[in-house]
């Protein structure tokens, strides 16, 4: 799933001199995994179980889990994909990167490719500073996805500005998301399936209309490993951007 992208040639960044992303397997741990950056991929599937993308995870290490905030995690992996890049682990898919409401209005998330699928994590609340910032994104270029939605007045805003609305299968009964597709079938916006863990549950979500699909059932997050740029060097790397 993860082994092709590594032959595709990737766009410079200023990280590489750091080494490749490794799999976990071979990553450090103990006192050594605080010299090293870690992130996991979970890829997105289609109807033909073909990837469509992959969502980025933040990682403290190469036990699969973060710990920290939301805040954090998201400044992270905007600082991963500055200075490492992700095209040689995605292969050029769409990745979805959780962001949270402070990422959003300061512009944090600006300094990602436009293929970037902004998450909005379900904390964020659609007050009028993150729908002008939806806004600003999509201008850009960038597509908006609403994670772990759940139908209420207050979310009408971003569901017109929302490319993909993402569905927790371990919160939602069928009467619930029978809910959500009615109210979103005039809309263009994808409806993903998320935390798919059985066969039944992916052959439900088929039937039901979901068109993208997430969860363990599907793929487990595969961790990456990369040795980190210190303070120093990356204020050096900068430097060097600048004259080029």
């Amino acid at each position: 799933m993860f082994g092709s992208v590594r032959r595709r040639r990737k766009t410079p960044r200023l990280g590489d001199s750091f080494g490749n992303w490794m799999k976990s397997p071979w990553a450090p741990s103990g006192p050594d995994a605080c010299d090293y950056r870690f992130l996991a991929l979970q890829p997105i599937f289609n109807r033909r179980r073909k990837i469509f993308g992959y969502e980025a995870l933040s990682r403290s290490g190469w036990d699969n889990r973060f710990t920290g905030d939301s805040d954090a995690a998201t400044k992270m992996m905007v600082g991963d994909w500055m200075f490492h890049g992700l095209d040689e682990l995605t292969g050029g898919h769409r990745t979805f990167l959780n962001c949270t409401r402070d990422a959003l209005v300061r512009g944090l998330l600006t300094r990602l490719p436009p293929s970037t699928v902004l998450e909005l994590l379900e904390t964020v609340e659609p007050d009028k500073e993150v729908l002008a910032a939806c806004r600003r994104m999509k201008a850009l270029g960038y597509q908006i996805a609403l994670d772990d939605f759940q139908h209420c007045e207050k979310m009408e805003g971003l569901l017109a500005l929302a490319d993909y609305v993402k569905v927790d299968f371990r919160l939602s009964d069928k009467e619930e998301r029978r809910e959500i597709i009615r109210r979103l079938k005039s809309n263009a916006t994808m409806l993903v399936a998320e935390k798919i863990e059985t066969n039944e549950e992916f052959e439900m979500a088929l039937e039901e209309g979901f068109r993208l699909f997430q969860g363990y059932y599907l793929a487990r997050p595969k961790i990456f490993s990369k040795r980190k740029i210190s303070t120093h060097g990356v204020n050096h790397l900068r430097r060097l951007a600048a004259r080029s």
